[in-house]
């Protein structure tokens, strides 16, 4: 029990542990009131936390929120503090109380929902999950909207090749095209490479880290990649170990992830190619090892994907030169038997 300590203007005050961020830094919360009884009963009622009674759809969302940060990454602790003021903070459904929810009311919330259907789902299961850790045995069955595939361009291997001549003066775009295309990694694995990952004795590189965005919308270095799959070492050609080239710290340190992408729309667009984004980059490199007869878990374990689902339905599409090729010798095969 929190014992409360009188300060020198006759107040007493209980300061209590709160919780620990993601970088190990420890947060306390104090009370201060006029009696030691009272600021130990606000140190009591805090710790203890309101009754679920008495929580709304908003507060019960925040509570969720800041009970997982120490092991959120920084770009999904942002991207759930956004939902949260953006659906929940200020809504009339988020000032519902967390007990009153059935069913007619997430549905309605959901399908009122204006975003794109991923963002629905995205914003479905952030609710969920706080339902479930504040009403554990409330059980809703919504229907979510149907999900859209996404148009997503693949460049060609001649798109690439050209691309790849039009950046060789752009030292930094350019190594980030070549470990997004060839390796492959994503825009923020790249941008958070350090000489001492590579070993030029094997051709490898180690990815351990991302560098993305915390709430602050600060660039921070996430020790522990996407998924636990995408700790990797994976081996490159030669050519993209010495454009790299010897040095200390970080590879690219002079760019952010959007930076680089933004110079690629600029450099793609006075190139007269299509446009396509740096992770498009990674659709091309699946694509040309599945082309080539590559098994599916050398493609995962290479790209850092941990299940095959999002290979089936993204990284899967043909690029058009190879099939071009590909319907041209069905045409030839079907023409001799005709």
């Amino acid at each position: 029990m929190p014992r409360a300590k009188k300060t020198k203007s006759g107040k007493y005050r209980v300061t209590i542990y709160d919780y620990k961020d993601s970088t190990g830094k420890i947060h306390q919360k104090t009370f201060t009131a006029e009696t030691k009884s009272e600021a130990e009963r606000m140190a009591n009622e805090y710790k203890d936390g309101p009754k679920i009674s008495d929580l709304t759809v908003g507060e019960a969302i925040l509570k969720y929120i800041e009970s997982k940060e120490a092991v959120l990454s920084p770009s999904t602790h942002r991207s759930y503090m956004s939902i949260y003021r953006t659906h929940f903070q200020s809504s009339m459904f988020g000032a519902l109380k967390l007990v009153s929810l059935d069913n007619i009311a997430v549905q309605r919330f959901v399908s009122d929902l204006d975003v794109n259907p991923k963002t629905v789902r995205n914003i479905s299961g952030l609710l969920n999950a706080a339902i479930q850790m504040y009403r554990p045995n409330a059980r809703f069955a919504i229907t979510l909207p149907a999900r859209k595939r996404p148009e997503l361009y693949t460049p060609t291997t001649a798109e690439v090749e050209q691309l790849i001549k039009a950046i060789k003066d752009d030292r930094e775009l350019y190594i980030c095209v070549l470990l997004c295309a060839f390796v492959p990694m994503r825009r923020s694995e790249a941008c958070a490479i350090r000489y001492d990952d590579i070993d030029r004795n094997a051709n490898t590189i180690t990815i351990r880290r991302a560098r993305v965005r915390n709430d602050n919308k600060e660039w921070v270095y996430k020790d522990t990649p996407k998924t636990d799959s995408s700790y990797r070492t994976v081996i490159c050609p030669s050519e993209v170990i010495e454009t790299i080239g010897l040095g200390f710290g970080y590879v690219i340190n002079k760019n952010t992830p959007v930076a680089l992408s933004d110079r690629l729309t600029r450099k793609l667009k006075s190139e007269g190619l299509p446009h396509f984004r740096m992770h498009d980059l990674r659709h091309y490199s699946a694509s040309i090892l599945h082309a080539i007869g590559v098994p599916d878990q050398y493609i995962m374990a290479r790209g850092g994907w941990k299940t095959d689902n999002v290979m089936k339905r993204v990284y899967r599409d043909t690029l058009t030169d190879i099939d071009k090729e590909m319907n041209q010798k069905a045409v030839e095969y079907f023409s001799k038997i005709i």
